[in-house]
């Protein structure tokens, strides 16, 4: 494993001991657990905008009842 070094802000270095000491782990576990959602996350939302890219090149875009239905399910989940 690879060694790095970082200089944090007081405020989220003492909130990343503190959710460590919560949850029974080192602060580098969760260091690099978050790193890692964080970087998969990231990787994740990369594709998919890639790839809508891709489709709109194409001329592939939503139709008006495709977006109706994904805002119907963004507001009825924002809801609860």
């Amino acid at each position: 494993m690879t060694g790095i070094s970082l200089n944090l802000p007081e405020d989220l270095s003492n909130s990343l001991a503190d959710l460590a000491k919560t949850n029974g782990k080192s602060v580098s576990y969760l260091a690099v657990d978050v790193l890692r959602d964080y970087i998969e996350h990231e990787r994740t939302l990369t594709a998919q905008i890639e790839l809508a890219v891709e489709e709109a090149e194409q001329g592939i875009f939503a139709t008006d009842d495709q977006v109706a239905a994904m805002r119907a399910r963004r507001w009825s989940r924002s809801a609860g």
